[in-house]
This record gives C-alpha cells, structure tokens and sequence, in this order.
C-alpha cells in the first residue's frame, strides 16, 4: 500500500474515532438537556393544571375537571393524566401511546430518554382532595434527538468530505517530490545519474532529495572518472609501446570486423628485412628512431585511407577501405617512395618489402596471413623497397557457392548447434554454470567446415541474414528444449534482425511457444556492430527486456563503445574481447582495466563475462578482479 493510501486511512480511521466520540458525547448531552428540559415541563404542567382545577375538586364528579385536562393533554405532549381522590381512587385518566414513527432502533437502543413523571396535590381550602399525576411523552424527544443527529451526521459528512479531499491535495503536493526521489533512484540504478533541480518544499523530504542529489553526483563524478582512466588503459592496451601505432591484436579485432560487415579492401604488410642486422650495426637505440620514423611516416601518407598498425618487432601493417587496384598501386608507390626516402636518411639500400592482398565479404581471415606473407615473399623478389599485390580472392568458395550453401542451411535446417565457452562463477564457495554460448556449425557438402564469419557475411550481402537467425534461433530453442539445457545460453545476432520488425514479431511468438524460461535466453550482438546503430540496439534491448529475456554485448572494449554509453542501453551482460584477458601479467594495464570495469558495471547492474581464459596466472587475476562469469 503507497504512503498516501495508508496516510489517507490512518487520518480517516482518527476521523472515525473522534467523530463517533464527539457525536456520543453530544448525543448524550442533548438526551440529557431534553429530559431536564421534560421534567420541568411536565412539573410546571401538574402545578398550573393542579391550581385550576383545585376549585372544582369539592364536586369529584364535576365535568369541568376531565374538560380542563383534556384541554392540555390534547397538545399531544403528555403520555399519561391521571387524577386521583384523597382515598387514591382514580377520578379521571387520560393515555397517549408512544409512537416512534422515523425515528431509528440504534438510537432509542443507544439513547434510550426516560419519561419524566410529576405530581401535584390539588386543595380544597385547607384540604387535600387529590393528586395529579403527569408523565411526558418520549416520542417527541426522540424525533427532537433524531433531528439533531441527522443534522450532526451531514454536517460532518460534509467537514469529512472536505477535509478528505483537502488532505488529498496536500499529500499529493507533499508526496509528488517522492515520486521524483523514486524516479531519481531508479534513474541512479540505471547509470543515469540525474539531480532533481526543483527541490520540494517539505523541509524532511527537501533533505532527502539534496542527499540523493549529492549522491548522484558523487556517483555521476565517480564513474566519470573511472571512465577517464579506462579511456586511457584501454588506449594504451591498442597500441605498442615503441611506435604509439595500433598493435596486433587490435589488427586482427579490426580485419575480422570488416570481414564480417563484407567491406572490400586491401591490408599492406611491411617486413624490414633484417632488423637485427640493423641494430647490430647502428645500436638499438638508432634501430628503434628508425622504426618511430617509419610509424610516423606511415601515418602522414595514408592519413585519412586506413589504418596502420605495428604487428611484431620488424612487421607491420595497414588496413584500408581502398576498393580498386588503381587506388592501391597509387598508395604503394607513394609508400615506397616514402620508404626510399627514409631508407636514404639511414644509409640503408633494401631496407623492407611489402606485400598488399585484396580482401571482399567471401575472404577468410584464416587465409589472410599466409596470403600477406607470400606477397611479401614475392616483392622481395621483386627489387629494393619494392611491393607486391595480390588480387585474387583468398577464399575457398565463390560467392555463387557461398549463396548456395546459405540457402540450403535455410531450407533444410541443416546446421548443427553445439554449445560451448561455459563461463562459471567463481565468488562462492563452489563454481556455478551462469552462460554459455551456442555455437553455429556449417558444413559443406563434402563435410568440411565452412567460416562462420564469413557465411554470415555473405548472408548479409544477399539479404538472408534474418531468415539465417530466424533458422539459428529457432534450431537453438529446439536443441535447448532436447538437451534440457538449465543455464543461460548466448544466441549471436546480426544486427540485420536486430532492427528489424517482423524479426521482433517472430521471436515474440517463438518464445511463447517454448517453455524455456525466457531469461535463460540471452541474445548477443557484437560490440562493433552494435556501435554503428546504437539507437536501434537500445530499441532492441528494450523490447528483448519486456519479453523477459536479457541482451549481451559481446567482444567489448571501450574504444568502440564507451563505458558510459551502456547505462543508456538497457543491457544485462557484457563479454569483453578476449585479449584483454590473455597476458595479464605481461601487460599491467590490463589488470587495472579489469579492476575499473568490473567497477563501473557493477554500479551500472551490468555482468562483465571473460572468455577463454587459458593461463591459470591470468585466470587468477580475472577471478581477483571479481569478473562475473568466466570460462577458459
């Protein structure tokens, strides 16, 4: 029951009791004021009625004795006259019956009037020759006491009225603060750390909004800070120490994000041919200059075409959108020209080669390396400084094939799920199962496995990507429903369906068709695709939410979403990238990025899950930084 209903009942039940007390009380008082007021009516009756007919008693049998008393008894006053002898002999007696027409039982039985009874003796000179008796009738002094309860019963019904609704107007002026403080709390647990600018007037709850004004603040500039520092971990765990360029892993991160949205490009990758003979002859101190130079450099020509990246001590990379041969052979040669030219401040004569492979949505990541190398290979057969581009595809099937294969998957159901990456938690006494994640697997018709990445590229390219969840979802909830599964299962997206409505519309009917609990489902989009639609992934989530199902955000990392951006986005996990939990002791900075996010999430009710955690030294310090989930 809110505080307004129990004020609302409380204040009326006082109302009731002071009420019933006041009327009781004045009840009882008007009973007693109408009897007094009785008894001295029916006294003052029996004198003057005794004097008049005092001298018309020496004749018992005159008639002027019963005409006089009924001359007053008439007015309908009286219950009883009754005139008696000097022997007590009845000479005349007049009866009125009580009549209580519209007046109530409960008030004769709560009020009951006693009938006031007088007497007068009546002399004939200097002798008693009778007595007159007169009783009142209580008829009318109920009717009267009726009356004035009515009158009292309305006019406090009134006064009840009004001050009900008055009270009503004044709790609602009074508790409307408290529903902002609520809307404030709620808004705190979310991660929107929101004040209330219009304070109350009520002096208790005017201190209750300035101290969860203050703790929204202290909250608010807490996470703002955490947030700076996780900004700038993150920033240091992308790049290489040496060179400040982006280092391998986020290389690999970036080259499976565009294979997997379909782009079309080209990757250079840069060998010195012997970094080692270079720092034997000129020191490691020159050998690491001419390795800053060379970032530098490389930076400066591709500018706004790409992004480049320091893969390992002597190797490096550049990922760009470039859609042509034209438009790479144009960016290589300006790159070797570049390269001479540094090469030149050295002394040095065949300082690197490179090698440049064209990638499109069909290409697979596992082919990418081998295929940069051997290009590299071939440039160094080529000359000094010199490049090599390889154009054909490195993929194993033709788009043609890749179209065929989804769309049998579609009609036939023929894809497998498994479910693996079972993360546990490890803060209680004994670990317990909270996710795993269903894995989709596709064969070819020989039976070989195909990409995963790249089928769903493909599906995307040609529009089949919700028909293809539709399929995965559907076959994960069926093998759920099999295998009795009872842990929360991660079912990947595209976000093809995500913002998609008749999507929507299916998964709310296929879920009332399961008996699953709905919140055992947890649907996931990668971080990346998520970013480049944000507003239709909150829309997303907020309706997954009202379905009673939860939402995962996964391979996170803060530079392609910032850590304040998920209190907006109505998420119940996140799945951070997997390099940020390898290597922990090799990278500080790592340790101290899981600490903050651990920290920040949990403010924001949001559970961090860590994926493949393979070393035991890293498993203890994802396990120490309080990581919800883990799986190795």
């Amino acid at each position: 029951m809110s505080l307004s209903k129990q004020l609302l009942v409380l204040i009326s039940l006082i109302f009731l009791i002071v009420f019933s007390v006041s009327f009781y009380l004045s009840m009882s008082n008007i009973r007693n004021y109408l009897e007094v007021e009785s008894e001295i009516h029916v006294q003052d009756t029996a004198t003057s009625l005794g004097l008049s007919m005092s001298p018309h008693m020496a004749d018992e049998d005159d008639p002027i004795l019963r005409t006089m008393m009924n001359a007053i008894f008439d007015m309908g006053y009286y219950k009883e006259m009754r005139l008696e002898n000097v022997d007590g002999e009845t000479l005349v007696q007049l009866n009125n019956p009580v009549q209580m027409e519209g007046v109530p039982d409960w008030l004769i039985r709560m009020l009951p009037l006693k009938t006031a009874t007088a007497q007068t003796e009546i002399s004939s000179g200097w002798n008693i020759s009778g007595m007159l008796y007169v009783s009142s009738n209580p008829s009318y002094g109920y009717l009267k006491l009726y009356e004035q309860a009515k009158e009292t019963l309305l006019y406090s019904i009134i006064v009840f009225v009004g001050a009900f609704v008055l009270l009503m107007l004044v709790l609602r002026l009074t508790l409307k603060p408290l529903k902002a403080i609520q809307k404030q709390a709620n808004d705190i647990s979310s991660g929107n750390f929101v004040k209330l600018d219009k304070l109350p007037w009520t002096a208790e709850v005017r201190h209750v909004a300035q101290s969860m004004n203050g703790m929204s603040q202290k909250i608010g500039d807490t996470i703002g800070r955490l947030n700076n520092r996780l900004d700038a971990l993150n920033d240091s765990l992308q790049r290489d120490n040496l060179t400040r360029l982006l280092n391998q892993v986020t290389f690999g991160v970036d080259v499976k994000r565009a294979l997997a949205t379909g782009e079309t490009g080209y990757v250079f990758y840069f060998k010195f041919d012997d970094l080692a003979a270079i720092s034997r002859d000129k020191g490691n101190k020159e050998a690491d200059r001419l390795l800053r130079d060379f970032a530098e450099m490389l930076t400066q020509v591709v500018a706004d075409k790409g992004n480049a990246y320091r893969l390992y001590g002597s190797e490096f990379a550049l990922l760009t959108e470039l859609s042509d041969a034209d438009s790479a052979t144009a960016l290589a040669e300006q790159l070797k020209t570049a390269t001479q030219a540094l090469a030149a401040k050295y002394q040095l004569e065949d300082m690197l080669h490179s090698g440049i492979v064209f990638f499109d949505k069909t290409s697979e990541y596992d082919r990418l390396m081998p295929a940069m190398v051997e290009a590299y290979e071939q440039a160094r057969n080529i000359g000094e400084n010199a490049y090599f581009i390889k154009q054909n595809s490195i993929s194993s099937m033709s788009e043609q094939q890749w179209r065929d294969a989804i769309n049998h998957v579609i009609r036939y159901n023929s894809l497998e799920i498994t479910f693996t990456a079972e993360a546990y938690n490890y803060q209680g006494p004994t670990p317990q199962k909270v996710m795993q994640e269903a894995f989709t697997v596709v064969k070819d018709e020989q039976g070989q496995s195909l990409s995963i990445g790249t089928f769903f590229s493909v599906a995307q390219e040609f529009n089949l990507a919700e028909e293809l969840d539709k399929t995965i979802v559907n076959k994960i909830i069926t093998t759920m429903e099999n295998q009795h599964i009872d842990s929360a299962i991660t079912i990947n997206l595209s976000m093809v369906s995500v913002s998609s409505s008749s999507f929507r519309q299916w998964i709310k009917t296929r879920l009332e068709q399961t008996a699953i609990d709905n919140y055992k489902l947890a649907f996931s989009v990668t971080a990346y695709a998520a970013a480049k639609d944000l507003d239709a992934f909150d829309s997303f989530s907020r309706y997954i939410e009202s379905l009673g199902a939860t939402v995962l955000l996964k391979r996170y990392s803060a530079d392609i979403i910032a850590i304040d951006r998920l209190r907006e986005m109505h998420i119940d996990y996140i799945r951070l990238a997997r390099d940020l939990t390898h290597n922990i002791l090799g990278n500080a900075s790592k340790a101290d990025f899981l600490e903050l996010i651990q920290e920040v999430c949990s403010l924001i009710e949001v559970r961090v899950l860590a994926e493949s955690v393979e070393a035991d030294e890293d498993f203890d310090k994802v396990k120490q930084a309080g990581i919800y989930g883990i799986s190795r």
